[in-house]
C-alpha cells in the first residue's frame, strides 16, 4: 500500500494534476486531512526544482485557506463536525487545555503549531471554537505556513537528487518514520499543553 501511494504521488507530480494535488491536500489538511502535504510539496519540487518557490507559495495558500475553513467549522459548526474530527485524532479530552491555552498565548501557538508537520488542524478549529481575534489566526497562519513550505521547498531544490535516491531506495523505511514523526509531534503537543498549565 505503502508502495502504491508512493508510485501514485510520483506520476501525478509528473503530470498535469500536479498543482491541483498539491493545492488540494495542502487545504484539507488544514482543516481535517491526517497526512500533511509535505512529502508531496517535496517531490514535487524535486520533479520541478525551476517552480520550487511557486509550488510553495501554492502549498502555503491553499494551506491557510484550508486553515481558515478549519478555523469556520470550530465557529460554526463544532458540535456538528469539528468535535467528531477532534474524536478522530483523540484530542477531545484535552481540548479544553487547547483552548485555554489558545486564549493565554493565541499568537505563539499557532506559529508554533503552523511550523511543525502536526496537528495544524486542530489548533485551526480550536481558535474558531475560542473566537481568536481573526486577524491574529491570519498573520500568525500566513508567516508560519509561508515559511514551512518555501523553506522546504529551498531545501529539495538544492539537494532534491539526493533526497529522491535515498526516498527511492528506502520507500518503505522512510514512510514509516514519517508516520512515527507524526505520532511523535502528537505526543509532544500533549507534553505542551500539560506544561502549559504551570505557566
Amino acid at each position: 500500500m505503502i508502495e502504491k501511494i508512493y508510485d501514485w504521488i510520483m506520476r501525478q507530480a509528473e503530470g498535469k494534476n500536479a498543482l491541483r494535488l498539491l493545492a488540494g491536500i495542502s487545504f484539507i489538511e488544514s482543516s481535517f486531512f491526517p497526512l500533511p502535504p509535505d512529502p508531496v510539496l517535496a517531490i514535487v519540487v524535486v520533479k520541478n526544482k525551476d517552480k520550487a518557490l511557486r509550488y510553495a507559495f501554492i502549498c502555503a495558500a491553499a494551506s491557510v485557506l484550508g486553515g481558515f475553513f478549519g478555523y469556520y467549522i470550530g465557529c460554526t459548526f463544532f458540535e456538528l463536525i469539528g468535535s467528531k474530527i477532534l474524536a478522530f485524532y483523540g484530542q477531545t479530552k484535552n481540548f479544553n487545555d487547547i483552548v485555554i491555552t489558545l486564549n493565554k498565548w493565541a499568537f505563539w501557538i499557532i506559529c508554533a503549531k503552523g511550523l511543525t508537520p502536526i496537528p495544524y488542524k486542530i489548533v485551526t478549529i480550536a481558535s474558531g471554537f475560542a473566537k481568536i481575534d481573526i486577524w491574529v489566526f491570519a498573520v500568525a497562519s500566513i508567516l508560519t505556513r509561508g515559511a514551512r513550505f518555501v523553506i522546504l521547498s529551498l531545501i529539495c531544490q538544492s539537494f532534491g537528487a539526493k533526497f529522491l535516491e535515498f526516498f527511492e531506495k528506502h520507500k518503505k523505511m522512510t514512510m514509516y518514520l514519517f508516520v512515527l514523526l507524526v505520532v511523535v509531534g502528537f505526543l509532544l503537543v500533549l507534553v505542551v499543553e500539560w506544561a502549559s498549565r504551570f505557566f
